[in-house]
């Protein structure tokens, strides 16, 4: 599902929540880092929540209200019933979802986010941080939406977690065709999974690119340079070493050692 965002005015107080005549289009079938705008802002302006003050909005395909997820930073904001089987009703029924067995979808969107069945009977407000997180996720995939916007959603989770749904991600992409919309001014966390960024300031798009553009010094006038595009650019300028546009770490250790055994 592509969506272009086309002279699209909003005013606000907070600087993640104006866009000042934004034209932009985020690809279908991709993962797009987005920093400096709020995805809540993102998808309620796609759900009609709230009204743009002028500009145009075009989603290709056209399509329903569940074919835009969100998970927020905060999903306690998001939740309305008591325990997870009464929200993953509740979202069955707002949908008119027709599901011929309701039971195996729901512990199969469980099951995508690491967890088991056992936490359907589990109460919202007694869940941790990366537990809601992830129930969130479960609820959002179990309606199956064409869009996924992640706002802030690696906050509260640990190296491994990110790192299981980076491949999460990946998968929703590459298998299912999803768009996944990453709203956080942490790129180092995404270097590896990205399609294309997109980087706002006070409602301005400043820099947009692809993930062979993320050695753009202008992105970090923004954002915090990751460590190790900070890295290779010092061994550059301090060494004279020219090494490769390295995003993965793992990647970079291997061209060092191959270049040591060279030697």
């Amino acid at each position: 599902m592509e969506i272009i965002l086309q002279d699209i005015v909003c005013n606000s107080t907070k600087a993640d929540k104006c866009l000042n005549k934004v034209n932009y289009t985020f690809k279908e079938n991709s993962i797009n880092f987005c920093s400096g705008l709020s995805g809540r802002l993102l998808r309620d302006l796609l759900t009609l929540k709230k009204q743009r003050e002028s500009g145009y909005i075009f989603v290709n395909p056209n399509g329903r209200l569940s074919d835009i997820g969100y998970v927020g930073n905060n999903p306690l904001k998001e939740f309305t019933c008591k325990t997870v089987a009464e929200q993953m009703l509740y979202f069955k029924d707002n949908y008119h979802l027709k599901y011929n067995n309701v039971q195996e979808k729901i512990k199969s969107a469980l099951l995508m986010v690491g967890l088991d069945e056992s936490y359907l009977s589990r109460v919202i407000t007694s869940l941790s941080t990366s537990e809601l997180k992830k129930v969130s996720l479960a609820c959002v995939l179990f309606y199956n939406p064409q869009v996924l916007i992640v706002d802030y959603f690696e906050k509260g989770l640990n190296y491994k977690d990110i790192e299981y749904f980076k491949k999460l991600f990946k998968k929703l992409k590459i298998k299912y065709n999803r768009n996944i919309i990453i709203c956080s001014d942490n790129i180092s966390n995404y270097l590896d999974i990205l399609d294309e960024y997109v980087i706002f300031n006070n409602g301005v798009l400043e820099v947009k690119g692809t993930n062979k553009e993320l050695y753009n010094n202008v992105i970090y006038k923004y954002i915090e340079e990751p460590h190790i595009i900070k890295f290779i650019n010092l061994v550059r300028k301090k060494k004279g070493v020219e090494l490769d546009n390295y995003i993965d770490i793992k990647e970079l250790i291997k061209a060092i050692y191959r270049d040591v055994e060279n030697k």
